[in-house]
């Protein structure tokens, strides 16, 4: 089990190790912003810290997060695609400073 701290109302939970944020989010009934649950709407993306506490990125979630111009850096993760793999904190209010929208044409 791992812990996830969820910012900014501090609820922290223990999760099983290789979880993906939402499903840990939603499973403990956080109120996180979230569209298709399959990398291809961007509306989930979250703060992370520190970035080394999840699995690697793949291809879809760089490419999206790139699109979306969001730090591509491990910095802000999609909350459906990132895995949780160590103690980590999950910054929800990142939610308001961006729009999903960004890059589309």
């Amino acid at each position: 089990m791992t812990i996830v701290k969820f910012l900014p109302e501090n609820f922290e939970f223990d999760v099983e190790d290789n979880s993906r944020i939402l499903t840990a989010a939603r499973r403990n009934k956080v109120n996180i912003r979230f569209g298709c649950s399959a990398c291809r709407c961007g509306t989930c993306a979250v703060k992370v810290s520190p970035s080394t506490a999840f699995a690697p990125m793949k291809d879809a979630e760089l490419d999206l997060l790139t699109r979306m111009k969001l730090q591509i850096d491990g910095s802000v993760r999609l909350s459906c695609q990132a895995r949780i793999t160590d103690t980590c904190e999950v910054d929800i209010s990142f939610q308001d400073q961006y729009s999903p929208d960004v890059g589309e044409e």
